[in-house]
């Protein structure tokens, strides 16, 4: 690996800007024509819309050297500062860059913390890299002269304002981000490792929190080949931990194991189902699993878009009876759901314990999270009452 490094002075201004581009003649103690042979290379990793997946743990962890990329910076790197808000004393941004297109990105508020990971790709005509992660919108980041990053409008523009904005680029030293996870899980000769859906990234998997949960229940699938990959649904932490030799290196710690989909594959699990008109097959009510019935319908719920000025509606059934009711949108991941009205039919055991136990844990929900296509709601203690996944999708 070619090491370039590049005085930030010399690049601050925007009429000596081209000067950090690799086109031009870098700052570096290697001979300008050793370098060019590379540069295509890298111009064509950071440009293209996605980049391959790097399975190197050096790289991954930032024992790799930097290189100047096409975009004009540093990578692999980090990028830190304090981004205003409305009110209060701003949030703390950690945005971790690799060359292989891969960002993971951490904000620290007053109160609580947030996190998303995925890849991301140059927008030469903005000057500007793209996020595009597990959040619906995209994040535009403009880049410096000198290789910072400044935050833009949700719509790609520049933000007109004394306040910081920026990012001041570093070297590269991996952030731990917290945040809801599907990947490939594959665990073989005692060890596991999960493959991040969103990135492609690979990790070794630590044996702590709730891994134990994970391996029992992968364990427990049956008609399963041995070492076979499969899909899982999980809340983890990316964080360095002893590897088995050399440097320390990041590992998944399971924080919360949610359930595994044999079948799927990470390719129907990139995008995030959308909560309403989506065909929720029930899986799981106030922690006990539910499945049809011969000769009855599958357990399901749909939330209905909101028809012009009317109360949003939801349908749900175990398999009996038909629930109909009103639901009601909070802010961020706030949900709740009103008083349901209910067709009277006679339902068979299990069916009525389970209608009743549907009513009951409807009545709790106080939030929701959506992974992939796993749909989860808890009530005002964290305590998930109904799990269900997305089924029927185009």
């Amino acid at each position: 690996m070619v090491r370039v490094e590049t005085h930030r002075e010399d690049c601050m201004a925007d009429d000596v800007a081209a000067a950090c581009s690799p086109t031009a003649m870098p700052i570096a103690e290697a001979r300008p024509m050793r370098l060019l042979p590379l540069l295509p290379l890298v111009a064509a990793l950071a440009l293209s819309p996605a980049g391959p997946h790097s399975g190197s743990a050096r790289a991954q962890d930032g024992a790799e050297a930097q290189v100047l990329t096409a975009p004009g910076l540093a990578l692999p790197g980090s990028f830190t500062g304090t981004i205003p808000m409305a009110s209060g004393p701003g949030a703390e941004w950690h945005l971790d860059l690799w060359p292989d297109q891969v960002f993971h990105l951490r904000q620290d508020y007053p109160d609580q913390s947030a996190a998303d990971i995925g890849r991301w790709h140059a927008d030469p005509a903005r000057r500007a890299i793209v996020l595009r992660g597990g959040r619906e919108a995209p994040v535009f980041l403009e880049v410096r002269g000198n290789g910072d990053l400044r935050l833009m409008t949700p719509g790609g523009e520049s933000i007109e304002s004394d306040l910081p904005y920026t990012l001041a680029a570093g070297p590269l030293d991996p952030a731990a981000v917290s945040l809801p996870m599907t990947g490939m899980f594959r665990y073989m000769a005692d060890a596991a490792t999960f493959s991040v859906c969103l990135t492609g990234r690979s990790y070794p998997v630590a044996m702590e929190g709730a891994y134990i949960e994970a391996e029992r229940a992968y364990l427990a699938i049956e008609d399963r080949d041995p070492g076979e990959a499969v899909l899982a649904v999980l809340e983890g932490t990316l964080a360095m931990r002893p590897a088995m030799e050399g440097p320390d290196r990041t590992h998944l710690v399971i924080d919360r194991f949610s359930r595994f989909a044999p079948g799927d594959t990470c390719d129907r699990a990139r995008a995030d189902a959308a909560l309403t008109d989506t065909y929720w097959r029930l899986l799981e009510i106030g922690g006990d699993e539910i499945a049809p019935m011969e000769g009855s319908r599958e357990p399901y719920l749909i939330l209905h878009s909101p028809d012009g000025d009317t109360t949003s509606a939801f349908n749900a059934t175990v398999g009996c009876n038909m629930m109909r009711g009103g639901y009601e949108r909070g802010a961020g991941d706030a949900l709740s759901f009103g008083q349901a009205a209910m067709t009277m039919m006679a339902c068979p055991p299990p069916l009525d314990t389970s209608e009743r136990a549907l009513t009951e844990a409807l009545g709790q929900v106080a939030r929701l999270q959506i992974t992939a296509t796993t749909l989860e709601l808890f009530d005002e203690t964290g305590t998930r009452v109904l799990m269900a996944e997305a089924v029927y999708l185009p």
